[in-house]
């Protein structure tokens, strides 16, 4: 089989930005024999565009471009991606301004003219290290992931409720916007457990998590587990009758699940100027012990 037709695999993703045709055709077919998929970009400006178009694994970049200079490239690339691996470029009189790079956050800098075999060396290596840090990250988001969300529900864990809430009555304040709360827990739960087991039990919290999730917008509002079988929703935006239809609907659909006999007592409250963040808090509790003991399975409004 000729090796045209031999499928590769891509070994990883490159963009070299230089506005020297011969050099960005000689490291284009270089990296392209050696399995990289390349991408070219002819100035700084047209090279931070496709850095944010391609998100290239490395980017191999000329101090020396038309328009922005490498170093300013160099900022605006790392700005958006702040472990983005990019080696520059340089000739002998400008090595001066390739240590300098290192300091802007270069990963490395190879001097023109240079050697195919050391300029592949120096790309691979950038790719090891990028692939690296990739890994890094992702484990530190998945760490932080978990250390905010509930296990069982996959909804926001208790903790995480006060640190949100907190943000958005800043955030309320300065944009003169609204915000709705929701509290509620399962009725007669505890009967649930004892008679069916806990395990049955979670998988009715479980199913509570899916609907909060599906009544909700998605990255706008935000549910969380507040403690067994007690829940909060904040509703982002929302006035007390825009809140009062997401109420419904997760009143609506837990008592249509398969669960027999489950229903929810639902408190719900929007800021006002009068509360900080206790007392908007309580002001839902309160409303949700009133629909609790006003007989179950409904809504209650804390309107003063």
């Amino acid at each position: 089989m000729e090796e045209s037709t031999v499928l590769r695999a891509v070994k990883g993703k490159v963009l070299i930005i230089d506005d020297a045709p011969d050099t960005l055709e000689i490291i284009q077919k270089l990296l392209h024999y050696e399995g990289y998929d390349v991408t070219i970009a002819s100035s700084g400006e047209e090279g931070v565009k496709k850095a944010e178009q391609e998100k290239p694994d490395v980017v191999l970049m000329d101090i020396n471009l038309p328009g922005i200079s490498g170093t300013e490239a160099l900022r605006r690339i790392r700005t958006m991606n702040p472990i983005q691996c990019v080696i520059m470029l340089t000739a002998f009189a400008t090595v001066d301004n390739a240590i300098q790079s290192l300091k802007e956050g270069a990963s490395d800098f190879v001097k023109k003219p240079f050697e195919n075999e050391y300029l592949i060396h120096i790309v691979n290596q950038g790719l090891e290290k990028y692939k690296t840090l990739m890994e890094k990250k992702k484990l530190e988001e998945e760490v932080e992931r978990l250390s905010i969300t509930d296990d069982l529900t996959g909804l926001f864990n208790h903790r995480h409720f006060f640190k949100t809430l907190e943000a958005e009555l800043t955030r309320l304040k300065r944009q003169k916007t609204s915000l709705s709360l929701l509290m509620f827990d399962l009725d007669n739960f505890k009967r649930y457990n004892d008679l069916n087991g806990h395990l049955e039990g979670d998988k009715v919290l479980k199913r509570i998590g899916e609907i909060v999730r599906n009544s909700i917008r998605f990255n706008v509002d935000s549910g969380y587990r507040y403690g067994g079988d007690e829940f909060s929703v904040l509703l982002i935006g929302a006035f007390l009758d825009q809140a009062l239809v997401i109420a419904e609907r997760i009143r609506t659909s837990i008592e249509q699940t398969e669960f027999q006999n489950i229903t929810v007592s639902i408190g719900l409250s929007e800021y006002r100027d009068t509360y900080d963040l206790e007392r908007f808090v309580k002001s839902a509790d309160d409303a949700m012990y009133m629909a609790k003991h006003s007989g179950g399975n409904q809504i209650y409004t804390n309107i003063p």
